[in-house]
């Protein structure tokens, strides 16, 4: 707990614009990793292989971003360095050990970008104005992923396993002390979901997108507990592959129940769509 509470600070010293929550998940993530280790070892491999894929399909290796970089621990880190000229890494929270991770190796073309991608704060504003002004179309669409059109030389995007991660985030602050779930759309989770995906669909490069996009809660006996749909009804665009990750093995979240959730990898989201 020492060990956690020092890296909490340390995080916050070094991502101020970071949200407190979002440091604690980052950090609950990385501790969960580390048990479930052997758990996501699968998971892990097969997330670096349909980057591994995607990245045989490019043939001018200039720049690639990750979004999601995470713990870097499903991306093929060594590999996007030697073989681009720029790797960004976006996500919400950098902790410092990734960033310690990437200096030690010395990857002089690797940098982070700290930002929200999910659009939440985009669409609680829209959603303030069509209140204020009575107005049901403001005539703007979200774009989330605006940004990625003003990176030069861009050849790649990667999302890696952050879709799913952008609903979970929207519900909790949806219904925290100071969310906005009175202001917000009915379907705001899934406009935030489709947003992301229409975001890839949009961008005049390759892309890859590796997302669970449903889990199921079971007993030891195979009894299903529930089920549920991460994407909130947004249809996922086509996979090449798909497979089962057990993201909270027995013992993880309860003795006799696990939750397994379905991945899919996908390519060239635009020509999916």
């Amino acid at each position: 707990m020492l060990a956690e509470a020092l890296l909490f600070a340390v995080t916050r010293l070094t991502s101020p614009r970071s949200r407190s929550a979002a440091v604690r998940d980052a950090i609950g993530l990385r501790a969960r990793a580390r048990r479930c280790h052997v758990a996501w070892a699968e998971h892990q491999a097969r997330t670096r292989a349909a980057i591994d894929r995607a990245i045989d399909g490019v043939a001018v290796r200039r720049t690639v971003v990750v979004l999601g970089s995470g713990l870097l621990l499903d991306v093929p880190i060594d590999r996007l360095s030697s073989m681009f000229n720029r790797v960004v890494l976006v996500d919400i929270v950098h902790l410092p050990t990734v960033r310690l991770k990437v200096l030690l190796r010395r990857y002089p073309n690797v940098t982070f970008m700290t930002r929200d991608i999910s659009g939440y704060d985009k669409l609680a504003e829209q959603s303030r104005i069509k209140l204020a002004t009575g107005q049901d179309d403001l005539g703007v669409r979200l774009d989330p992923l605006g940004f990625l059109r003003k990176i030069d030389e861009l050849d790649l995007v990667i999302s890696a396993n952050v879709l799913s991660q952008i609903a979970v985030g929207a519900v909790s602050r949806l219904h925290s002390k100071d969310g906005q779930a009175r202001i917000m759309p009915d379907d705001a989770v899934a406009q935030l979901v489709a947003g992301h995906l229409d975001g890839l669909a949009q961008l005049p490069c390759k892309t890859v997108i590796v997302t669970d996009v449903s889990y199921i809660r079971r007993r030891r006996d195979g009894g299903v507990i529930e089920t549920r749909d991460l994407l909130h009804g947004v249809t996922p665009p086509i996979p090449f592959d798909a497979w089962d990750w057990p993201v909270a093995p027995f013992g993880e979240e309860s003795a006799d129940e696990e939750r397994v959730h379905h991945v899919i990898a996908a390519e060239d989201v635009a020509v999916d769509l």
